[in-house]
Order: C-alpha cells, then structure tokens, then sequence
C-alpha cells in the first residue's frame, strides 16, 4: 500500500530555528526515469563537516547532483543509491585533493532514504543515525559499516537498512544529536508529527540538525512542513528540472498546523552557481586530514604569486598517458579541426562579399542600366541563401566532429581505460583489484560510447572475466525457448523432456515439449482450474514435476491455496484430489515441496508448515505440525525447499530461515531465524551482496550437485549456496553488457531440469542455458 510521508527539519543555529535546512531534498520522479525509478521517491539529507568552506548553493548542487544521478541511473534500488552517493563522493574527494596542501578538507555525511509503497531503503554514509518510532517500540539503526563519509576515499563507504512502515511510523534521521534527545527518542507512544517537532525542539536550546519523517495513509505523496513558529512562512515551491516551471502544489494547512508543500513530479534541479554568503558548517568529526589523499606532481616547477598576493588552489596534476603516440596524434587532430573550422569562418565571410559585390556589379553588365541604382536579389532567393548557407555551415561543422572530435574523446578514454588496467594487473589486494577493474570498464564504457572497436572489445572481455573471477559469477550462454506464451509466468518445472509454466494470471499450467529438434508448445494441454467430478480447484499457487513412476500417471502436480491437488500429463484428462486438511483447516497454501516420499506445505497465515506422509504415491492421512515449541515468524514466507528433512523457508524481505526436524521429544525441532549466509569470496569483504540482491525462488539442483539455487529477480542471477553451511558457491549470470540475450527486465521464475538445463522467465518469454552447473 504506497504511503504519504511528511518530513520536517528540525534545524536550530545559533539560537534561532531555521526555515529550510541547507543539503535536505525530497525528489519525486521525474518524467522521464532510467528503468526501475519511476516509483521511486528520494530523500537527501547531506551534512558537510570539517574546515572547508561550502555555501548554501554549493551544498544544494551536491544534492541535486544526487537526486539526478539517481532518477538516471538503472537497475536495482541499491545500485541507484550507491551511484547516487558516488556523485557526491567524487567532486568531494576531488576537493579534498586540491586542497589538502592548505590543510583543508571536507567530509560528507548523508542519509538516502528511497520509498517504494510503504518500504523505505536506507543508505548511510558516515557515522549516520536512525530511529523508528512505531507500535512495536524505538529502534535505533546505525551501523559501523557506514565508514567515516564521503570525500575521503575513491569509493563511497555506504550500509544498507530496509524499513517496512506503517501509518503513523515516525522516523528521525541525525549525525549527532543533543544529550537531552536520548530518552525522548526511546519513547515511541504515538504523537503527531508536530507535537514530536515541538517536543524534540523544546528538550534543549542547543544547536540542532536533524530530520523528522512520519508515515501517513495516501498516494503515496511527499510533503514538506516547515516551522509553524517562523512569521510570515509561505509555501515552499517544489524544484524542477532545468527548463521547466516550477510548480506549487498545496494550499497552507491549518492554522494550528505549519505550512507545507507537497512534492509533485520532476521535483529535482541543479541550482546556479554559489552566490550566497558562505556559512562554516558545524564540526562533527575529529581531524582526519592525514587520511586524505594527495596527489604529487609529475615534475616540480617554480611557484610565483598573483598580483594581489593571493594563495591559489594548487592544480591537481593528472599522470601523462603511458601511450607515447596519443598525444601527438590528439594534437594533430586538434590543429587539423582547427584549421578546417578558421577556414570556414574565412569562406563564410568571403561569401558575404562576394554576395555583395554581386548585387552591385551584374546590372551594371546589363544593356542600359542605370550604374547609380541598385539591385535587390528577389525575395524567395533572399530566402533560399539564408537558408542554404546555415545548412552548409552546420554539415561541415558536423563532418569536423565526427571525423575528429568522436575520435579524439575516443581515443583519450582508451588511454584512460589502458591505464587502469595497468594499476589492476599490479594490485595484490582483491578488494584494490575489483575497483580497478571496474574503473577500466567504466572507461571503455565512455570510449564506446563514441566508437566501439577490436581494442575495447577485448579489453573489455578481459576485465569482465577479470571481475567475475574475483566475485565468484559464472556467465552461462542463454538462449530463447522461443516466442512469448502469452501468460505472467510466475513459477516453472522441468524434467527432460518437459517444461511446465503456471500462469500467475489465469493459475493454469502450460506445456512445452522438450525433444532434440528444440521446443514445441503444446496447445491441448489441460492443467488449471475447474471442476474435476466432485472436487473443484481454484487458481494454482504451486507447480512441481513428479518421478517417472507413480501411481496417478502424472507427469506434473499443482496445488491451490486451499490444498486441492491437481494431476496433469500430456495427452491426458487432469486428476483433481484435495489434500485431507489439518486440524486448524488451511489459512492460505503458498507453496509446497517433496522430499522423498514427504510433501510439505507452507501456510504462512496460520504460521504452520504441514508434512503429509505419502503412501504409494498418494497423501490420504491428516499431516501433522512442522514446528515443535519453537515456531518462527513466518507470515512473510514466499516459498520453502526440503532436502534430507532440513527445511529452508525463504522470506519476503529475502531473509532465510532454517528448521532441523526431530521427532525425539528430549530433542525439540530447531530453527535458525535468520540463518546467516556467508560470503567466502574476498574481493567482496566490504560489500553485502545478499542485502543488494531481491531473492524471490529457491530450489534444490538435482543430482549429484544438490545445491540450494535463489533467484535475485532484479539482476537476472541465480545464487548457489552449500546446502548446509549456506557459504556462496558461486552466481549464474547471463553475459554482461550488450552480449545480453535476456531483455533487461526482472527475472520471475527459474527451474533446473535433471539434465543440468537452467530455465529463466521474464514475464511470458523463457531463456535457456545448457551449461549450468
């Protein structure tokens, strides 16, 4: 359900509250988004700290620069918001290296609060806070891994937090807050939103700089409240793009209220220039100017002082390219377009005269004229000319670019990308060595985006194979099954010589063959809801492919929510048998699985997971509890895999939890909620991969390999874990960048046939790859 969210400043210096507070930006989407960030909203809450100087304007561009780099940026929600935090990281550190020799420096300390409905993905750089007051109680979110902020190094120290809110959910966003603060933030009653501002304002008279948000029942809108204690306060108009209006879209609240505007659409900008008075910002971490950067010039050269005796800021010295042949070819380029574009400018003017000195001089050539009149060109070839020479001057203009200024930027981000993977090939340390690489293929992205060649090409296939190497991903070769089915496939199951879609739309099951001259869909295949003699099956839930032998002669088994069991096979009339229900009758059956002879059944709103023991292939006796004394929280769950009588229950939010059954009474049935995963590749030490990921499937790989697959539906990748210790094994992925076959859209089911095949649905079409482990 998406949610309103109010927020509020609470932001007092020296004494006096202020209106706005500099680095804070709500953002809706704006018209036009990169995929995945048109239900988006963005809160930015940026402090600067340290000695340097920033203006209000400077800190505003910081965070639109944010918020651009967000709507623009494609993929996963975590992926925008690192991308986001990187654009404030770099000009920063770049700061911050020009100016170290004057003993100045900057760090930036940001909270990233991205809603989608009603969940909010935090991301935290530096020594950031959080605390939810909700029904449950205060819950305060901080993590170390959040590092020391922005500007200090070359990648972006950042820790992900998930917020699932509810109605009336207030969150505070800090850096450091006042002492008196700190039992008011662990008194979660519910309040107002101004009646917690006014609480938290009149706790103490010291300086403040902080966020205070609360969730609402809406459409999912932002709205900005500002003191209600500022005289003459007027609406506050929502940024927008460059090149559009703004817009202001809500009246004044009531009078006991403060004032507010609501966030329309397009609510981003980058702001002019600095041209306010400077403020120094407020102090809040101790002195880390040793660990800074430097940068070291090349050679030393004489320094001399400006006329006004000035100190100026020293240049960042950038190293020579280590091709000697590119900058004199670069030279050359630059003098020839020069020399093209004078000589245009010349035969422009000369045109110019020579028009007029044509008008002047071919009616003296006629008989009889007057030499003292003089002759006009007629309208229509006054029309062409102006028209003409523009066109001319444009074509030659554009010939000039892409002969040599394509080639050019070509050519310098080839050298840049030569350059990094220089530094990669001498790096020992794994994490030094993935950045690198990664910087290499930004650069080569850069350099075709003017030219694709043989050189970026291969350099680009060293430095992926380079990469996935470190991370542990293996790219298989995927192919298409064929044309869409027309069905929202939501799950999937395969044997050798089939393939079973369920269609989450219409809950029935679709047929394709599987023979060696490809895959044939087959149309008279009968597998979905109906009235079968006396039992009637609802929509299916759950799909999965039975042994070759059994008794009701199917090849595949479906279930509906409320336990009824549906046979199917090619060529044959569907078998409908409901499961004997369970003692506490069935809240909703999500998913099901087999193990052995055993099939377990989740039901997630009654908390319970039932095993019905199998006998010559059939389930006729009541199943019994899962669970012993120890019953985890499991109304999230989205599916569950068996293996051995381990359980493996996999949660909306993408947690995993694990239960050992044992049916000795001294010995309780245990569960691991959440079970840890682990991650062995070293590369990856400073990253959660698993909290980047959206898991939404898990299965067991058949024989001999008996893995545990996840699906991350948003990167299209599936996850390998040991079964038992949970420890990353490795991450199928289809090959990356433009050699994706795959539409870039999420993944939403997989399955692994006994032969080793690897199917991937993305809405109605299915992908294949026969080299899966």
């Amino acid at each position: 359900m998406p949610l309103d969210l109010t927020l509020t400043p609470l932001y007092r210096l020296d004494g006096q509250e202020q209106a706005s507070l500099p680095g804070l930006m709500p953002a809706m989407p704006p018209r036009k988004t990169a995929r995945g960030r048109d239900q988006d909203r963005l809160i930015i809450y940026l402090l600067l700290t340290g000695n340097a100087v920033f203006s209000t304007d400077e800190t505003i561009q910081l965070a639109s620069r944010a918020a651009v780099t967000f709507y623009e940026t494609p993929g996963t929600l975590t992926f925008a918001l690192r991308a986001a935090a990187e654009a404030i990281n770099k000009p920063l550190l770049e700061r911050n290296m020009s100016t170290s020799g004057r003993g100045q420096y900057a760090v930036g300390l940001i909270s990233l609060v991205a809603m989608r409905e009603s969940e909010i993905t935090l991301l935290s750089s530096g020594p950031m806070h959080a605390y939810v007051l909700n029904a449950g109680g205060a819950q305060h979110i901080f993590d170390s891994l959040s590092g020391n902020g922005l500007g200090l190094g070359a990648n972006a120290p950042h820790h992900f937090s998930r917020i699932a809110l509810q109605p009336n959910d207030r969150l505070i966003l800090y850096a450091k807050i006042p002492s008196a603060w700190e039992s008011a933030l662990n008194d979660a009653s519910p309040a107002s939103l101004e009646a917690t501002r006014r609480r938290l304002m009149n706790l103490t008279n010291e300086n403040v700089n902080a966020v205070l948000l609360q969730a609402a029942e809406g459409k999912g809108a932002l709205i900005v409240l500002r003191p209600d204690s500022l005289s003459n306060a007027t609406e506050e108009p929502a940024p927008a793009p460059p090149s559009t209006s703004e817009e202001r879209v809500a009246e004044p609240q009531a009078e006991s209220m403060p004032e507010a505007h609501l966030v329309q659409a397009s609510a981003y900008s980058i702001p002019p220039e600095p041209k306010e008075e400077e403020h120094p910002p407020q102090s809040i971490e101790p002195d880390i100017l040793s660990s800074l950067p430097r940068l070291h010039p090349l050679e030393s050269t004489p320094t001399t002082n400006n006329k006004n005796n000035e100190e100026e800021e020293p240049p960042i010295t950038v190293p020579a390219p280590t091709e000697k042949t590119s900058a004199p070819r670069s030279s050359r380029r630059r003098r020839a377009a020069k020399t093209i574009v004078g000589g245009m400018q010349f035969w422009r003017r000369g045109s110019e005269r020579m028009g007029q000195g044509l008008q002047s001089f071919l009616p003296r050539l006629l008989p009889g004229s007057d030499t003292s009149a003089t002759y006009t060109l007629p309208s229509y070839m006054m029309a062409f000319i102006a028209v003409l020479v523009p066109l001319i001057v444009v074509t030659i203009a554009s010939v000039v670019y892409f002969r040599y200024g394509r080639s050019v930027q070509y050519e310098e981000y080839l050298v840049q990308a030569r350059n990094a993977q220089t530094i990669a090939i001498g790096l020992t340390d794994p994490v030094s060595q993935r950045e690198a690489w990664q910087q290499e293929l930004s650069y080569l992205n850069n350099a075709e985006s003017f030219s694709q060649t043989s050189d970026t090409q291969t350099m680009r296939a060293e430095a992926q194979s380079k990469l996935d190497q470190l991370e542990g991903i293996s790219r298989l070769q995927f192919q298409s099954v064929g044309p869409g089915v027309n069905a929202q496939i939501s799950r999937m199951a395969a044997n050798e010589n089939d393939l079973y879609l369920l269609d989450a739309v219409r809950g029935n099951v679709l047929h394709i063959a599987i023979s060696a001259n490809g895959f044939q869909a087959d149309n008279s295949f009968k597998c979905g809801p109906d009235t079968y003699g006396n039992y009637t099956v609802g929509p299916l839930v759950d799909i999965l492919t039975l042994p070759p032998v059994n008794s009701m002669n199917a090849a595949v088994m479906g279930m509906d929510a409320n336990g009824n069991l549906l046979y199917c096979a090619p060529g044959q009339e569907p078998q409908a048998i409901p499961l004997p229900p369970p003692d506490t009758n069935w809240g909703r059956a999500k998913a099901f699985a087999l193990d052995g002879n055993n099939l377990y059944v989740i039901d997630p709103p009654s908390r319970a997971v039932w095993v019905y023991i199998g006998k010559s292939d059939a389930f006729v006796d009541r199943p019994y509890f899962f669970f012993g004394d120890q019953i985890p929280n499991i109304e999230n769950a989205i599916d569950l895999a068996v293996s051995n009588g381990e359980l493996y229950i996999l949660h909306a939010d993408g947690h995993l939890s694990t239960c050992s059954f044992s049916s000795i009474q001294s010995v309780p049935t245990r569960c691991n909620d959440p079970a840890p995963l682990t991650n062995p590749f070293p590369a990856s030490r400073d990253l959660d991969v698993f909290s980047q990921a959206h898991f939404t499937q898990m299965m067991f790989a058949p024989a001999p390999d008996s893995t545990l697959l996840i699906l991350d539906t948003d990167n299209q990748s599936v996850f390998r874990f040991a079964s038992l210790s949970l420890q990353l094994q490795s991450q199928l992925q289809p090959p990356a960048g433009r050699t994706n076959p795959l539409p870039p859209i999420p993944a939403s089911a997989m399955t692994v046939s006994p032969n080793h095949i690897l199917f991937l649905a993305l809405k109605d079409e299915v992908y294949f790859a026969t080299d899966s482990p």
